[in-house]
């Protein structure tokens, strides 16, 4: 009876994990060293940006912890189960972005900017522009 229960519960936590894998453009992710975070969900396509809820709901967004700014994530391809292409935008409409994001196999996320503006945030009073490669990690 024990060894039931164990593999009961066993089983049961395997299930989260699981789910996020097949969900993987599902998530928050984030560069501590430009204090930037993607959150997208480019299944449901639900998500509003915080202080944005005019724009109605989004499949995601891309933002900074040191600028008010959002670039937003208007439409998506999921070319495989790790790989995506999003179109993203600025928040006034102004400059647009096409990039790729990666599932890799450890677990973090890469993201290559294709074609388009450079992804970049005020901060202090100057554009802090962001590379076209970065690696981003689960929070």
């Amino acid at each position: 009876m024990r060894k039931l229960l164990f593999l009961l519960l066993a089983a049961l936590a395997v299930l989260p994990a699981a789910a996020q894998e097949e969900r993987p453009f599902d998530v928050k992710i984030s560069n501590d060293e430009y204090k930037a975070y993607i959150v997208m969900n480019l299944y449901d396509k639900n998500l509003t940006v915080p202080g944005q809820e005019v724009l109605g709901e989004v499949e995601g967004y891309i933002a900074s912890t040191q600028s008010r700014t959002a670039w937003i994530i208007i439409s998506s391809e999921i070319i495989d189960g790790r790989t995506a292409e999003i179109e993203v935008v600025n928040d006034y409409g102004s400059e647009d972005f096409t990039a790729v994001v990666r599932l890799n196999d450890d677990g973090t996320y890469s993201y290559r900017k294709k074609n388009g503006s450079t992804l970049k945030f005020a901060v202090r009073g100057k554009w802090q522009r962001l590379p076209a490669t970065l690696e981003f990690v689960r929070k």
